[in-house]
């Protein structure tokens, strides 16, 4: 059996190779499970200390730990979410097959309480998938402590997310399991917080003092800090001079202080996201408030209110919220992108011309699923054959206004076409107030949420829906410099934030939630791109939208409910600074149309390793970026791994894995040095 030691010297070093993974949620449990399948590849490495260094808690890491309120939910879907490979991973290392988060959920319950319905429910899982879960026991109380969701999930469901977190710390115990005795596992609660090379090997110091002796580092941090921009100086600021003023900094909404938010306040709000929503949930259901079912309502639920919520004036850059999740009630369907995926990208030069080589293809198979969606549904809305319509769009040029007029005459009333740049540009401008706005919102709102009720017979939601799923191709595409610097300002750019607003959006419930607020008077929307000030003359914060008369309010709340990008160019990360002043990172760069570099926000790592490279072009021995910090540079990164699609994240940890491997094996034959002077080594056993 593998020796899991929870314990923390002062200081470790030995002759045994060692990796230390910096990160343990998905990610870095991803790394754990890819180091054990990968090892019988790497003979040279007979024995092996691995150090998993999170701060939270390991396996579910501070996104997903298990102790945060279960009214925060995954914007997955339970059978969408996997964290094992399968043969559809590119990658070197072994398939090892396990339970999706659906599968484990309905073996737990069925483990735990058996029954005629729950044995049929659980039959159909891969016998392999049911085979891994039995390898491992989920922990004692488990099922009793979640049973009334694990009775209720779906397929479709939108799971908690402190169950998603009890399935990683489930995929962290097995994968410790499959390690051999030869491999001893340390955690350690901590932060890793400065890193250094001597005598070949790295010295990782941990933020409780400890200096860890390693051969291979892989950093699978997740979110990083990042420092204050401009305007949040100048916040804080206002915050020194007026201290009635309270401001909630960006972060994941569980960490925010939304408990500074005073109950009844007045607060502007910042973002219409998945941050907004969980904010949004926090402040309300979190205050004692409830949502109940009511049909007569438009939201079909109406907010019975505590008193305690505050009063939320919100703005985004659109001014009005993601659009909702379809209801399939099954996974969602794939999108075919014939046009799209046509092309053998990979014989293509780079970099890539997206704004013209990518995004009319993209925006033909929109129009595509849309118009095959509507003739299934509405066929009547045709006065020609559905083939002549996908003719007009083969052989037009991949612009919404060429394609519409192409297709004009086949789908004669324009109300039945796709109207691509009104969806992207769902409220235009000016308005008279901001009664007049908000009312609009709320229809964009209402409408949405009847589209996402029709599931796959929604043609507008199909179209949109094509649109989003080209992120992943996209991103495969233009990873480590694909795109020109112009394409990732332009095109690309509008892709990643239109794609995730219409298929990254909250589920259907959390819309009818935010309708009925609207209706009992607890949100209002400013309108798009308000500028948000801290007045010092009112002593209060001001949003005031250019497109919206009359929109000016102003509270003593801001609540930015959003999450800072990573940027290694202003990081607050200590771990970040010091391989900076070590001479070990820089910014990943892409090349404009010119010729000249661009920098990037990410890391620059190789594309095969996932090792930093210098500033003078060459590669690190030992250091691994994998993950978000990233996602700049590869893209897809902050998306959940999905069973059967190639997920990015797997890709990525199976190679990395690899690499910290072979650079272990490499230091396993080498001559060990003595500890630093004044150091002693420890033995623990």
């Amino acid at each position: 059996m593998t020796r899991f030691i929870d314990i923390r010297p002062l200081w470790t070093t030995s002759a045994r190779p060692a990796v230390a993974l910096v990160g343990a949620g998905p990610r870095g449990v991803s790394l754990l499970e890819r180091i054990a399948a990968n090892l019988a590849d790497f003979p040279e490495v007979d024995h092996l200390d691995i150090h998993v260094i999170d701060d939270t808690q390991p396996g579910a890491g501070r996104i997903w730990r298990t102790d945060q309120t279960r009214q925060m939910c995954m914007n997955t879907l339970a059978g969408a979410v996997t964290l094992f490979t399968d043969d559809s991973v590119t990658m070197a290392g072994p398939v090892v097959p396990g339970p999706t988060l659906f599968e484990w959920c309905r073996l737990a319950l069925d483990a735990a309480y058996p029954s005629p319905s729950s044995t049929r429910r659980v039959a159909d899982i891969d016998p392999t998938h049911r085979a891994a879960f039995a390898s491992t026991a989920v922990r004692p109380g488990f099922v009793d402590d979640y049973r009334d969701e694990l009775e209720a999930i779906t397929v479709a469901s939108h799971p908690s997310r402190p169950l998603y977190g009890e399935y990683l710390r489930w995929c962290f115990e097995r994968a410790l399991r499959t390690l051999p005795e030869r491999v001893r596992v340390t955690t350690h609660l901590a932060r890793a917080v400065a890193v250094r090379e001597a005598n070949g090997r790295q010295l990782v110091e941990l933020s409780t003092g400890a200096v860890l002796t390693c051969d291979a580092v892989v950093a699978a941090t997740g979110w990083m800090p990042r420092a204050h921009t401009d305007e949040e100086h100048r916040f804080l600021a206002a915050l020194a001079r007026h201290p009635g003023l309270t401001w909630v900094p960006p972060d994941n909404p569980i960490d925010q202080a939304l408990g500074d938010v005073p109950d009844g306040a007045t607060a502007i709000v910042r973002g219409l996201g998945m941050g907004f929503f969980d904010a949004m949930t926090l402040l309300t259901v979190g205050r004692g408030g409830r949502f109940v079912d009511d049909p007569r309502t438009r939201a079909g639920v109406r907010y019975e209110p505590s008193g305690r919520e505050p009063t939320m004036y919100v703005t985004s850059h659109r001014g009005v919220p993601y659009r909702a999740k379809s209801l399939y009630g099954a996974l969602p369907p794939p999108a075919a992108q014939r046009h799209l995926r046509s092309v053998d990208w990979s014989t293509v030069p780079r970099p890539i011309d997206f704004d013209r080589q990518l995004w009319p293809l993209i925006v033909k198979d929109a129009f595509v699923d849309y118009y095959e969606t509507l003739h299934r549904v509405r066929p009547e809305a045709f006065a020609a054959p559905l083939a002549r319509v996908l003719a007009a769009i083969d052989t037009t040029e991949g612009l919404p206004s060429a394609l519409d007029a192409a297709i004009a005459s086949h789908v004669p009333d324009a109300t039945d076409r796709f109207d691509l740049p009104a969806a992207m540009s769902p409220v235009r401008g000016p308005f008279p107030d901001p009664e007049t706005f908000t009312a609009r919102v709320v229809d964009h709102m209402a409408d949405d949420l009847a589209e996402s009720a029709k599931g796959r017979d929604s043609a507008i939601k199909a179209g949109l829906w094509s649109i989003s799923a080209a992120r992943k191709p996209a991103h495969v595409i233009g990873a480590f410099g694909g795109f020109d610097a112009e394409s990732r300002a332009s095109g690309f750019r509008t892709l990643q934030a239109f794609g995730g607003m219409v298929g990254s959006g909250p589920p259907a419930f959390r819309s009818r939630q935010l309708l009925a607020l609207v209706d009992a008077g607890l949100v209002r929307f400013v309108g798009p791109a308000a500028l948000v000030v801290a007045d010092d003359e009112l002593g209060l914060f001001r949003a005031e939208s250019p497109a919206v008369a009359g929109s000016a309010v102003t509270a003593p709340v801001l609540v930015d409910a959003w999450m800072h990008a990573h940027d290694v160019r202003a990081s607050a990360d200590p771990l970040t600074h010091s391989l900076a002043a070590a001479g070990r990172t820089r910014p990943f760069r892409v090349r404009g149309r010119d010729g000249r570099p661009h920098l990037t926000r990410g890391f620059d790592v190789d594309p095969g390793t996932g090792l930093l490279v210098h500033p003078d072009g060459t590669r690190d021995a030992a250091f691994h970026v994998a993950g978000i910090p990233l996602d700049d540079v590869l893209g897809d990164t902050v998306i959940s791994p999905m069973p059967r699609t190639d997920p990015t994240m797997l890709r990525e940890t199976d190679r990395v894995a690899r690499s910290a491997l072979r650079v272990v094996a490499d230091a396993a034959t080498s001559v060990r040095t003595p500890p630093p002077s004044g150091q002693q080594a420890v033995s623990w056993g």
